[in-house]
């Protein structure tokens, strides 16, 4: 098992009663004497940002793992009969389950079935007469106050809930206080700077300017413009206009932002003279990976004492600025966890603060020049992709080519449960039309090659200028095909294959009713498949296709190596190499020698682009 998608035939009556684990089904008493339920214990608060928090979690999930597994899944099914809403039963069960060697490969419902609280707003939880009755669409009740605050305008997406399970499930399989994995830090910056890239997309086409920094030195001497309500049940709103308290009390420990200043300070320090310290003064050579580490504070971190815990204190901070010492009992906001936070605004201009340090070190870095981005005999003469007739589309009959669509779905029902009470919801959320992708490529070379495409999409804005847009590409896709010598092939590619979504899931039915196969993600991690592509606008928002083919067998990691699953994101999820040696976001993780993406397609004959427009539908019932 190396990805999210499972390589092994599933074991579905084991799989059928770890659901048990998520709904607190009764389950009889564990045979083994030594083990009492009552030594599970809820963790109220809990924050996967708190390093206490995070040992006392993964301790315990050690604890449970070593047990036999039926006892292991009456322990956690018992805890979470006891506390049905509780983010932390709910994750210490997911990674325990992760370590276990028999559940290990198994399947697991998509949180927002199993911690409905942090995934739908609290009209959203009422009864379906109820909701029918009073509860009204959240677009239609925020699009009115749009003009009040325009952050209002990208609701939808930041409440989409396979976002915020993609975020959440990110954290699960990259714990900061557990043993880094290969190149954990640099994933870390990437899937961030990635969906930074994704909601400056989204921004521009409903006419918001792009995300600015909000950090240390970078914002945090002013009031915070941006209020926000989530509307969460167990989590308070924040008033507009709100100052960064100077320090807050996460429990005993107390989080002083003069101190984050300084690590801030000390990063750049680094970047500038491109080492990093040691704890005994020891000059260690800065990566992007190094980097990455300190930043999250991970097991790799340098030097944790010297660089701080940035990233998590941060959230910390923001989550905290309605009562920053407790003394009122005020609840956290959004940002105190990682599957709520992603809906708060402010988590964009903290993240584009964070990538602020990233792309200081990115700056520093020996620009691309053609030679490093060439591969002699391959081209790629032409890109273009094709929508499947759909005859409510009128343009889109026929197969036009390079025109994309996307449509808002109403009111779809989803089954969420609360411990053991079932109940249904409604959602709205964004798809595209189906369309493939249709690459050709020429070898003029006397071997076949073996290729890795790299494709990307990026807005056409007001400049042409490369270094104004490198930050603005958001990958697409990225996968391996052989090219025969001496020919001409063009390559179908359906964008369900794309090694950024997540896999196919199963929801929390599927499993019981054993529906579940071998191309099912037994983890959550991945982009959500309905957000591939940005909502574009009703006119038709014009963007870049662009396309790099590189020699794979340079590329990758290892002879072996695949680009299976949602890998690009999520990496590997047994925590071995990430299959592409390449930088994260190559070509664009460096300033590039062209001063335009045409120079760049005419200098570089193994990458092409061509203009595609992407037209938002409008809503469509379920």
């Amino acid at each position: 098992m190396s990805d999210c998608t499972c390589t092994e035939t599933p074991n579905l009556e084991l799989n059928k009663e770890i659901i048990k684990v998520f709904l607190g089904e009764d389950v009889p008493s564990m045979r083994n004497p030594e083990v009492s339920t009552t030594e599970l214990r809820n963790l109220p608060g809990f924050t996967v940002f708190s390093e206490h928090h995070m040992k006392v979690a993964h301790d315990t999930a050690q604890q449970l793992a070593d047990l036999n597994v039926f006892e292991m899944i009456a322990a956690l099914s018992n805890l979470k009969n006891r506390h049905p809403c509780s983010g932390y039963v709910d994750y210490l069960a997911r990674i325990a389950l992760f370590r276990h060697q028999e559940t290990k490969n198994m399947t697991l419902p998509p949180a927002s079935q199993t911690l409905p609280r942090s995934f739908f707003r609290k009209d959203q939880l009422q009864d379906e007469e109820t909701n029918l009755l009073g509860g009204g669409n959240r677009d239609e009740l925020l699009g009115g106050k749009a003009t009040l605050d325009p952050e209002h305008k990208l609701a939808w997406w930041r409440e989409d809930p396979g976002l915020s399970e993609h975020h959440y499930n990110w954290h699960v399989y990259y714990p900061f206080t557990q043993p880094e994995k290969y190149r954990q830090g640099e994933l870390f910056a990437y899937m961030h700077q990635q969906m930074l890239a994704r909601y400056d997309f989204e921004r521009l086409a409903v006419g918001l300017s792009p995300v600015t920094p909000y950090g240390p030195g970078i914002g945090w001497d002013d009031p915070l413009p941006e209020g926000f309500n989530s509307q969460l049940e167990g989590y308070s709103f924040r008033a507009s206009s709100m100052d960064i308290p100077d320090s807050v009390t996460l429990h005993s420990r107390y989080i002083l932002t003069s101190n984050m200043a300084i690590n801030k300070d000390r990063l750049c320090t680094a970047i500038a003279k491109n080492y990093l310290k040691d704890p005994a003064g020891k000059k260690v050579e800065l990566t992007m990976d190094k980097l990455g580490c300190c930043v999250e504070a991970n097991t790799g971190s340098v030097n944790k004492m010297l660089y701080g815990n940035i990233h998590n204190d941060g959230h910390v901070v923001i989550s905290r600025m309605n009562d920053p010492d407790g003394r009122y009992n005020i609840e956290s906001g959004v940002m105190y966890a990682t599957e709520t936070a992603a809906k708060d605004p402010v988590f964009y201009r903290w993240h584009k603060f964070i990538d602020s340090i990233f792309e200081a070190y990115r700056s520093n870095l020996p620009s691309y020049t053609k030679q490093d981005l060439r591969m002699e005999g391959i081209e790629v003469c032409k890109v273009f992709t094709v929508c499947e007739p759909d005859p409510s589309v009128v343009s889109c009959q026929d197969g036009t080519l390079n025109n994309l669509y996307t449509r808002m779905t109403e009111r779809e029902k989803l089954t969420i449960y609360m411990g053991q009470k079932e109940q249904v919801v409604r959602r709205t959320y964004l798809n595209y039309l189906p369309f493939t992708y249709h690459f050709k490529v020429c070898n003029t070379g006397e071997e076949m090659a073996t290729l890795v495409f790299r494709v990307f999409l990026a807005p056409i804005k007001y400049t042409k200028e490369l270094e104004h847009r490198r930050n603005d590409f958001v990958e697409l896709d990225r996968f391996v095909a052989k090219i025969n010598s001496g020919s001409e092939q063009t390559i179908t590619r359906s964008p369900e294959q794309s090694s950024v979504i997540l896999p196919p899931s199963a929801s929390l039915q599927d499993i019981k009713d054993g529906k579940i196969g071998d191309s099912q993600a037994p983890c959550g991690c991945g982009w959500p498949r309905n957000l591939l592509l940005p909502r574009g606008t009703s006119a038709g928002m014009r963007a870049d296709l662009y396309v790099v083919a590189t020699d794979w067998e340079e590329d990758a990691v290892s002879p072996d190596a695949q680009l299976s699953g949602s890998v690009s994101y999520c990496g590997k999820r047994d925590g071995s190499f990430y299959p592409d040696r390449r930088p994260m976001n190559f070509p664009f993780d460096r300033a590039l020698s062209f001063g335009t993406l045409e120079e760049m397609v005419m200098g570089v004959p193994n990458s092409t682009k061509t203009e595609v427009k992407i037209t938002f539908l409008g809503n469509k019932s379920a």
